[in-house]
């Protein structure tokens, strides 16, 4: 305690040298302030100085590893379930012997195994999607150009096992899967026409909702409400610019169709908002016209039978650009306004990856990453095992590499109204799969948003529209002290429970004296703690 008071009256007297101080303080301070010198480097001492007043300090409180297997093709996909735990899906084929099996493991809040379970599936089954709610994950399996499928069903708490067979009615392409009650939803295009097939998991029998098969649309998103048992289509019309929103019940039967849009402001994703089941919203990003470049969100009530969009542009936001040092977003605002006041409309596109909605008590918040795509693979590329439910399709072509440029994050009350935005710079982050690396929690009005990079854990903290604050960068380590981390890939992040994420992924280890590297795949438990911090308010 002594040495930090006489640190911080060091610094106050660097930065600050016209302040009195007591003969015993100021002797004291000189003389730390030599030993500084000594060590010729600041950087020392104002590591010492602010990490005592740091806001987060992480710390990796627990650690599991696997060994990536030789001659396998393996993929490794973890389900956070908050206190209750985690579960890891560990899919490999034997490359030799043809063999696939998926392992599941369950492990409770401090990484400690709780049960494993196998499945074995028959041949020619390929894993093609999961979905999990609460209480199972179901997966998809699919004969390759065959309509034969298999969804098998595993207990979160019990390890327990269901598997049911069935046949999907036509060979289609499967692009989205979700379950409701007993009740399998499984979207995709036919003949390059969108197809959704209802499958029972109790009676294994198939049926094709109505109205879907028709040329110029293509089936956008796909989801479902479990308090109202409703299924909402979403699609696009390529031809006309539209974006459609079918309506059906549990038993599907069509309930409703909504259109929206034009050649100007089309919906390009959407989320359903439930408040209550008489009031529903949908919300997500919109284009100009056919693009898949979004100009902004958009808001919509479905309930209101004579409600319109409304819609909230990039270009109107006060803190876009406040991920860019200040003297670059002043100037781009700058331009922004000078724009518009000479009556000219100011229109900011970007292709945007969409998280799932966030309630708050005020309404819901909107997280969402800018990124673009860098390289496109063959379209005769041939899938393994695993390649039709790792494609990333945007629009009609495929890419296998995405740069993240920023995160957005927007808070809105319960009608509609923009409170605040803010972002982040994510540094160009790379990876070769297109899914959320940035995650968040909440505490109070803050907001702790963190993401990997290059085998870091970067994290900032988000209050309201005041200026970002980068916090601690935390480097992962390895399961032994004597271990360096020489490789990472594919590096993951997920929020998890009260102050904690957790890291995955693979990582290239080397071993003091070791001769040769060993590849494993990671899960790292990761725990912050809280202290008081000031945050920068804007001009």
């Amino acid at each position: 305690m002594i040495f930090y008071y006489f640190m911080e009256k060091t610094f106050t007297y660097l930065t600050n040298p016209k302040l009195e101080f007591s003969r015993f303080e100021y002797f004291a301070s000189s003389f730390l302030f030599g030993i500084l010198k000594i060590l010729k480097s600041y950087k020392f001492f104002f590591f010492l100085l602010f990490s005592v007043n740091s806001f987060a300090q992480i710390q990796q409180t627990a650690h599991i590893e696997f060994e990536r297997l030789t001659a396998t093709d393996e993929e490794h996909v973890l389900f956070p379930l908050q206190e209750n735990g985690a579960v890891l899906m560990h899919s490999k084929m034997e490359i030799y012997k043809r063999k696939f099996t998926i392992d599941f493991h369950k492990y409770d809040s401090t990484l400690a195994k709780i049960w494993t379970t196998t499945f074995e599936p028959e041949e020619e089954y390929e894993l093609v999607k999961t979905f999990d709610n609460h209480n199972f994950l179901y997966v998809l399996l699919k004969k390759d150009d065959k309509t034969d499928i298999g969804i098998l069903r595993i207990d979160f708490e019990t390890g327990d096992k269901t598997y049911v067979d069935g046949n999907l009615l036509t060979n289609m392409d499967i692009e989205e899967f979700k379950v409701l009650k007993s009740k399998a939803f499984i979207g995709g295009k036919y003949n390059d026409r969108p197809v959704v097939v209802m499958f029972s998991l109790f009676d294994k029998t198939s049926k094709v909702l109505p109205e879907l098969h028709a040329n110029s649309l293509q089936i956008n998103e796909l989801d479902i409400n479990e308090h109202s048992e409703n299924v909402y289509v979403m699609l696009k019309n390529e031809r006309n610019c539209e974006y459609i929103i079918k309506m059906y019940s549990y038993e599907g039967k069509m309930l409703s169709t909504l259109t929206l849009g034009d050649r100007q402001k089309t919906p390009i994703s959407g989320r359903i908002l439930d408040f209550t089941n008489e009031n529903q919203l949908l919300t997500g990003s919109y284009s100009e016209g056919c693009s898949l470049l979004s100009l902004g969100f958009y808001l919509h009530q479905i309930s209101e039978k004579e409600a319109k969009p409304q819609y909230f542009s990039f270009a109107d936001f006060n803190n876009f650009f406040s991920f860019m040092n200040e003297k670059r977003e002043a100037k781009i605002k700058s331009r922004i306004k000078n724009k518009k006041m000479k009556g000219k409309e100011v229109k900011l596109r970007y292709r945007l990856l969409l998280h799932e909605i966030i309630p708050t008590k005020e309404g819901w918040m909107i997280v969402a990453e800018i990124f673009y795509p860098e390289y496109k693979s063959p379209n005769n590329t041939t899938n393994t095992v695993y390649g039709n439910w790792r494609s990333y399709r945007i629009g009609n072509e495929l890419y296998n590499n995405f740069r993240y440029t920023h995160a957005i994050v927007c808070s809105f009350d319960k009608n509609g109204k923009l409170l605040w935005d803010n972002s982040v710079s994510l540094n160009n982050l790379e990876n070769n799969t297109l899914h959320e690396k940035v995650q968040l929690t909440r505490l109070d009005e803050k907001v702790i948003l963190a993401y990997p990079d290059e085998g870091k854990i970067k994290t900032v903290i988000i209050q309201g529209n005041q200026r970002v604050k980068n916090l601690e960068n935390f480097t992962l380590k390895g399961k032994e002290e004597n271990e360096r981390i020489t490789d990472s890939e594919s590096a993951n992040l997920a929020a998890w429970y009260g102050h904690s994420f957790l890291a995955y992924g693979y990582q290239s280890i080397k071993k003091e004296n070791a001769v040769a590297n060993r590849d494993v795949f990671y899960i790292n438990k990761l725990t912050y703690t809280m202290n008081s911090v000031n945050l920068p308010n804007r001009q």
